[in-house]
Formats: structure tokens, C-alpha cells, sequence
């Protein structure tokens, strides 16, 4: 049985709405590895590829879907609807943002606790692929990285994350960042479209599944496990946490436990183990606790984390329980 059947990619083509999106897109489709087919979305053909065994559609869209639920959830769910994610690039940007990055987000909303299912299958493959292309390409100065799970539809006039339930598939995005310069990077472009190309022909499935809670919005915490025990010792980070929305929408309080059981819950698989980040104060290391007792499942600081036998360190956690 395949790990990955279907993969949805979303292109928006105006440049004037998405940065990097078009550059991308110009790559993919001059590889010669898709092709038109009959459906159309925004008045363009679908273009679909068979990557391994895996069925890729891309889709050329007027706007970014994420900005556009109410429009385009309806014809994601029609026609795509089996997919096990749709793959959204785009760019990235924000204060104090590293630069220059690629990066793999998952999407949720904090403050209404609605979370998009998320397969690690899908999120590892990908971080590991920008990371072989962007080592690969030589680039240096840019950095792979997981970003923290949140949802830009509110900044483009959503009303309400809630809207993340109209998408039946898992959305995911991938983005270049930060900065104009980086998301103009010709050979930026090519890491991202060559990672398309091979992250899902012969994907694994993760020995270890994490939640991340706590840490910056760009947590290297829980990044630098994955650069260093992502291949090796098979992890997978999905939904990722960060310090400041749980403080800003009081996740410490006993009734956001269940928007946290949530957030576990749509990852596919469940969860092996939840990595807190070590600086989280002690309410929210208790709600950690909790939800990992909820779930029953260990939870770890980031930082004993960092060891040669991650599966042994749990494996003993659940014995000593």
C-alpha cells in the first residue's frame, strides 16, 4: 500500500499577489514531467504528473489559496478531495524572519484551535528534500527550516480560522523567504521545483512522530533535530506550537486542553512523543503533561531530545510509566 497516492500543488500566477510562486511554477512546468488535462481551474488546464507512484496535480490559480478559502475550498473538495494534501507555494515574510530560508508550514489556527490534518509522511519528505536540493545547489547562505503552524487567511480578510474546516485535505505551505532578494533567487526557485519533483517518489514513513510545543516562530530547537535525526533516526516534526500564541491565546488555560488534543489528534498516525521547548513556563509544561497523558505518550524537552537513540529514550519513558 502506498505511504502517498495523490499530491495537490497550488501556483498563484500573479506575480503582483505571490513573489515567488510564478518562478517556481516556470520551473516545474519546463521539466517536462506534466502535462494538461481536461479539468480546468481559474479558466487554466490542471497539469498532472506521475512522480513514482504518486499522481501530482497542479493547479495555476488566479489568487494564493489560502487567502481564498470560501472560493476555492469547494473545488479542492470536489476534485480533489482524495488528495492526501495540497501543497501551497508560495513566499514568506515577517519582522525579524530569517533570511534567506526555505520553509515547510503546517496550518492551523491557534486562537479558534482549528488545526488542517497534517501527514508527517508528507512534511518530513519535504523538509528533507529542499534540504538534499538546497545542499545539493550549493546555497549556503540560505537555511531549511519547520515553521511554527498558523494560517495568513485572517491577514487577507478570513473572518475566522475556522474556515480551515471548508479544506478536506491536508494544506501545507511551502515558501521561500524572507526578503525580496531571496524570493527573486533564480536558484532558489530550482531547490523548490527540483524538491517537487523528487520528495515523494520514494517516501518513508516516519520511526518517530512529534508535536512541537513552544519556541520561537522559527524554532531552531526543533529544526536542528530534524537536519541532524530526521534521515537518521527517522523523525517527523507536523504541527508546531510557538511560546507566543499559546500566551497570547492562553493555552495554559484547562479549556484550550481540548484544542491541543485537537491539534495531536489531526496529525496522521498520532503522535510518538510531544517536544516542549525548555524555556516554557511551568503552566504550560503542565498542560504539556497533561495532553501527553491524555494521549498517552511521553513528553520530552527539546533538549533531551538531542540524543543517539531517540525511539530507545521513549520506549524506556513508557516502561518507567
Amino acid at each position: 500500500m502506498n505511504l502517498i497516492n495523490r499530491i495537490v500543488l497550488a501556483f498563484c500566477v500573479d506575480p503582483s499577489k505571490d513573489p515567488v510562486s510564478s518562478h517556481v511554477l516556470a520551473r516545474l512546468l519546463a521539466s517536462g514531467a506534466f502535462a494538461p488535462g481536461s479539468a480546468e481551474v481559474d479558466g487554466r488546464a490542471v497539469q498532472h504528473a506521475q512522480l513514482g507512484s504518486v499522481r501530482c496535480d497542479l493547479l495555476q490559480l488566479d489568487d494564493v489559496l489560502s487567502h481564498d478559502y470560501p472560493r476555492y475550498a469547494p473545488v479542492l473538495n470536489q476534485q480533489f478531495g482524495d488528495a492526501d494534501a495540497v501543497i501551497v507555494v508560495n513566499w514568506h515574510e515577517g519582522k525579524n524572519a530569517p533570511d534567506p530560508i526555505f520553509t515547510v508550514q503546517t496550518t492551523g489556527d491557534m486562537e479558534t484551535g482549528a488545526f488542517s490534518p497534517v501527514d508527517p509522511v508528507i512534511t518530513r519528505a519535504l523538509f528533507l528534500a529542499v534540504e538534499a536540493q538546497r545542499q545539493k545547489a550549493a546555497l549556503g547562505q540560505f537555511s531549511t527550516w519547520m515553521e511554527a503552524t498558523h494560517w495568513s487567511g485572517p491577514m487577507y480578510g478570513a473572518e475566522s480560522g475556522k474556515l480551515l474546516s471548508l479544506v478536506k485535505p491536508s494544506v501545507i505551505d511551502l515558501e521561500i523567504g524572507s526578503s525580496p532578494r531571496a524570493w527573486s533567487y533564480p536558484a532558489a526557485a530550482e531547490v523548490l521545483a527540483r524538491a517537487l519533483l523528487t520528495a515523494f517518489v520514494a517516501p518513508e514513513k516516519p520511526k518517530l512522530s512529534l508535536l512541537g510545543i513552544g519556541g520561537t516562530h522559527f524554532e531552531a530547537g526543533f529544526t536542528q533535530l530534524l537536519r541532524d535525526y530526521g534521515d537518521t533516526q527517522g523523525i517527523a516534526f507536523s504541527h508546531l506550537l510557538p511560546n507566543h500564541w499559546l500566551v497570547a491565546h492562553r493555552y495554559e488555560l484547562s479549556t484550550r486542553l481540548p484544542d491541543l488534543l485537537a491539534c495531536a489528534r489531526s496529525i496522521k498516525g498520532g503522535v510518538d512523543a510531544v517536544a516542549y521547548h525548555d524555556n516554557l513556563k511551568s503552566s504550560y509544561k503542565h498542560q504539556v503533561q497533561k495532553l501527553a497523558a491524555e494521549l498517552g505518550v511521553p513528553a520530552f524537552s527539546h533538549r533531551k531530545l538531542r540524543t543517539p537513540d531517540i525511539a530507545e529514550l521513549i520506549r524506556d519513558a513508557r516502561v518507567e510509566s
